[in-house]
């Protein structure tokens, strides 16, 4: 990892640790860990030449296969990395589809991840490609094209197919929310950081039993489920978890699914309040940026905190303490997936919120411009 921020004692160690966690998770043995304070990445190798040079010697020295950086790597990067330590290199974004995959089991995550892919890999492959025949001296094809070029015409032609393909997909989808909504029937998403007990929390909503198994990104595409609340009909919606410095690429890779939350009449923000307080606090503000990225204002928004058995009376306290500036913003719900705790008034808060949707004041609009500026500057 490069870290360029002097100053940053303590985040730089959440995500390492987060990295470490998502490295296990993927199938790796962790072995090291090097850290460089720089003022900005190096433009060849991320790392300076030195700091390189010894990765090379614990690279052999511990016989490792794969270097993970945290940073996001340039194709450049990546390419002389590999060269110089002569083992494969990945970073955050590769290691997270590579836990994506594992729980892929429908053609819209396999898609999506295709797409994330491929992507992220099209300036590598093509200066390896460049490289690599440039090297050889390869010979003009017909046409005068370069031989090398065949190798990007494949990689374009497949990512304009896969996008294709995933337009198509999401104009079905669209018209499957539209004709939900026209129904009158409102949806309600479930979101939040992974391992903040969303499925777990559909679970119990439903009635039916998702897989939960603790690791990430289990939910890759969305899960509807139409549940009755008192006197009405709502579907609720499981969605992908998020992750710490998503890639903007990333995140468009996966836009289907995204659709799903802001469509939604209701977003449920799962937050693990048994966290440690500086890591709840990352996950909440990471969280809630990215909601704000897609456009999602807070009224819509409901705090859902979860796992309180998990903790003391007394550590609950404290942490809401420290939260209540969100709190004094959102609408929020203490809850326990796992005892049930909390539930009934986790409903009730979804019926009250709806209700104000349906019909808003104009008190509520003019406090809603000055809470919404309080929203923005929590981030």
């Amino acid at each position: 990892m490069v870290k360029t921020d002097p100053h940053d004692h303590t985040l730089y160690k959440i995500r390492l640790t987060e990295l470490a966690q998502l490295a296990e998770v993927a199938g790796y043995k962790v072995v090291d860990t090097v850290i460089q304070v720089r003022r900005r990445e190096h433009s060849s190798y991320c790392l300076g030449k030195g700091k390189v040079q010894e990765v090379k010697e614990l690279v052999k020295k511990l016989e490792i296969d794969t270097v993970i950086f945290y940073n996001i790597l340039k194709s450049n990067q990546k390419y002389n990395l590999e060269k110089q330590l002569n083992v494969e290199v990945i970073d955050r974004y590769d290691l997270t589809l590579e836990i994506f995959d594992k729980s892929a089991s429908d053609k819209i995550s396999k898609l999506q991840i295709e797409l994330a892919r491929l992507t992220k890999a099209f300036p590598y492959e093509k200066l390896k490609a460049a490289v690599k025949y440039l090297v050889e001296h390869p010979g003009k094809k017909s046409m005068g094209e370069y031989a090398y070029h065949s190798v990007i015409k494949q990689l374009r032609k497949r990512i304009k197919k896969v996008r294709k393909e995933l337009e198509a997909l999401i104009e079905i989808h669209e018209k499957r929310i539209r004709e939900r909504k026209e129904k009158g029937k409102p949806i309600v998403c479930l979101t939040g950081y992974y391992g903040a007990g969303k499925t777990s929390i559909f679970n119990a909503l439903t009635g039916l039993n998702k897989p939960v198994t603790g690791k990430p990104f289990t939910t890759l595409s969305s899960k509807y489920y139409l549940i009755s609340n008192h006197t009405s009909e709502l579907f609720i919606i499981d969605t992908i978890g998020f992750a710490l410095d998503l890639d903007p690429r990333l995140i468009d890779s996966f836009k289907l699914t995204l659709n799903d939350i802001k469509a939604s009449d209701i977003v449920l923000l799962i937050v693990d309040i048994s966290d440690p307080l500086g890591l709840l606090l990352l996950k909440l503000k990471t969280s809630l940026n990215i909601l704000k990225d897609l456009g999602i204002t807070y009224d819509k928004i409901i705090l859902v905190l979860n796992k309180i058995d998990k903790i003391s009376e007394e550590e609950l306290k404290q942490k809401l303490v420290f939260l209540h500036p969100y709190m004094s913003i959102f609408t929020y719900v203490l809850v326990s997936a796992k005892t049930g705790r909390g539930l009934d008034e986790l409903l009730a808060k979804i019926e009250n919120k709806l209700s104000e949707h349906k019909a808003p004041t104009l008190r509520q609009e003019v406090g809603g411009t000055t809470q919404s500026s309080h929203f923005a500057s929590l981030l």
